[in-house]
């Protein structure tokens, strides 16, 4: 359904946030996201406030469109974000104290590589360092289920609130 400016207008002055279509600027950003993913990602670490922590294995087409339209609709540019992998979690230890947010998707994912008690919709440290933690769904889970988008951008606000604090 497409929505009028009028609408889209109401929308944003309500605070409702509006997912739009990506634009040929997105389409850049998605080609910077899967770089991240495939190759070392220490130089970008440092520059970046945003680290997205994702199960490689599971990361399709529809999966990366997701995540590229969630950091789209949370307002994070391209140069602010790394996007990693288990393999690629220990360089996050090597990082000069830097206040950054570690947003991984999946529970299961966090409690196998962080910690049996890091659960979504809280506020964790990550390697007792400045890297605030925030767990989500797996992008899998929320293609499967539409409904826990909600709780994703819920999860989302959480840690840019974490990131400005």
């Amino acid at each position: 359904m497409d929505l009028t400016p009028g609408q889209l207008s109401s929308l944003k002055e309500m605070g409702i946030p509006v997912w739009e279509f990506r634009t040929a600027e997105a389409e850049q950003t998605d080609s910077v996201v899967e770089q991240l993913v495939s190759t070392e990602p220490s130089e970008q670490l440092l520059n970046c406030d945003w680290v997205v922590l994702i199960d490689a294995q599971a990361y399709s087409e529809q999966a990366r469109q997701l995540l590229h339209a969630m950091l789209y609709a949370i307002g994070v540019e391209h140069n602010q974000v790394a996007i990693i992998d288990s393999e690629q979690l220990a360089s996050l230890q090597n990082l000069p104290s830097q206040n950054k947010v570690l947003f991984v998707l999946g529970e299961q994912l966090a409690q196998s590589l962080l910690s049996d008690t890091v659960s979504r919709g809280a506020i964790h440290q990550a390697f007792n360092t400045q890297i605030t933690t925030v767990v989500s769904f797996s992008l899998d889970e929320l293609l499967a289920s539409p409904v826990n988008k909600a709780l994703a951008w819920q999860d989302l606000q959480l840690a840019k609130q974490a990131l400005i604090q």
